[in-house]
């Protein structure tokens, strides 16, 4: 073992451990105590032999040279919308960028998080976290740090200030309004493209990739949505979710894309821009009218439409989930799950319409207990 005594300005004795593989030195610590250094001196060389040795000057390199290293390496291996909505979140760590990687600890991050829930919704600096944690994962593969301290931190309980964007669906003789409304002030496939969004919860960037052998007829009409091309983006060969899935078509949105690609090629897009390319949602909008008749709704929430209606007429959680591309139930009912009508809510609703329906003095009643006492 290589422990040195030294003695420093102030006469002060101190160990200086030097672990070393065959005659080479690969770091070297000064401690107060023999048996500190001792065991970082061990600690050093278990590291190493077992291949997680990281040297400590690593991380001494600033947060900030590391964060923007990483960035680099990111781009082009997610998302582009993903890959700008990271880059918004990361004005959080302004402040951290000049300290030295290593020295940012659970406690730190913790508090940061405790900090962002004032102003911000939790799920945001929960997606936030899962980014920090996912530079570190890649620092610990480029020898910068030991660890993820983000594994070990949690983000607090807490509900921000500001709130959450409500989803705003249309009701299906909402809908319906709105198309007639539409196909009045443009072309029938602008309008088409209304319902089948409305109808089956198609995201726009997979409607706007959605090609011909993307449409199922056996054993039932569907739409299987294994692509994505969002406004300004490369084409993603696959989806927000991660991975295809079938989505049932009604007999009115079937009917539309049927004759829409008949006698076309299995390549083909089933709904292209007037020269033949990705629809852009923009330029949709822009074409269609969709200011004019919108009544105060976003392109996304025909996806909710799809949603609520399929949830308030029975259809399971697990289905509706499977239908969106979801990953989890419980993502599908903490969004949508008070638009899940039961047999409790139809009950208590004609339990209380029924004693509303009665006279002011609960005539009605008494008269029904009389007669319910007299069987």
């Amino acid at each position: 073992m290589s422990i040195q005594v030294v003695i420093n300005a102030q006469g002060k004795k101190r160990y200086r451990a030097k672990p070393k593989v065959g005659r080479i030195v690969i770091a070297s610590k000064t401690f107060d105590r023999r048996k500190d250094a001792e065991a970082w001196h061990d600690a050093q060389l278990r590291a190493y032999h077992l291949g997680s040795f990281v040297h400590p000057k690593a991380g001494n390199e600033k947060f900030g040279a590391v964060l923007d290293r990483w960035r680099a390496a990111r781009e082009g291996t997610i998302g582009v919308k993903t890959y700008r909505n990271e880059g918004y979140a990361l004005k959080h760590v302004d402040a951290l960028r000049n300290r030295p990687i290593a020295a940012l600890d659970k406690g730190e991050w913790e508090a940061l998080y405790a900090k962002l829930l004032r102003t911000t919704a939790r799920s945001t600096v929960l997606r936030f976290r899962d980014s920090m944690s996912a530079l570190y994962e890649w620092a610990v593969g480029e020898n910068i740090v030991p660890a993820n301290v983000i594994r070990a931190s949690r983000v607090p309980r807490g509900t921000a200030e500001r709130a959450t964007r409500e989803i705003f669906p249309y009701n299906l003789a909402e809908l319906r309004a709105v198309y007639a409304a539409m196909a009045e002030r443009t072309t029938k496939s602008n309008a088409d493209i209304l319902l089948v969004l409305g109808l089956t919860g198609l995201r726009w960037g997979e409607l706007s990739a959605l090609r011909v052998r993307d449409v199922q007829e056996l054993p039932y009409p569907a739409l299987r949505p294994s692509r994505s091309k969002s406004d300004g983006a490369p084409l993603r060969t696959i989806t927000k979710g991660g991975q295809p899935r079938t989505v049932p078509m009604s007999e009115d949105v079937a009917a539309m894309v049927f004759l829409l690609i008949d006698g076309r090629g299995p390549n083909e897009l089933v709904f292209p821009s007037t020269v033949g390319s990705f629809r852009a949602e923009n330029n949709w909008k822009r074409d269609s009218h969709w200011d004019d008749v919108k009544r105060g709704r976003r392109v996304h929430d025909l996806r909710h439409t799809f949603a609520t209606l399929a949830l308030s007429n029975g259809v399971d959680i697990k289905t509706v989930q499977n239908w969106l591309g979801h990953s989890t139930a419980k993502l599908t009912l903490d969004t949508y799950g008070h638009y899940m009508h039961s047999d409790a809510d139809t009950a208590g609703i004609a339990r209380l319409n029924d004693a509303l329906s009665g006279d002011a003095g609960g005539t009605r009643h008494t008269k029904r207990r009389k007669r319910e006492s007299g069987r």
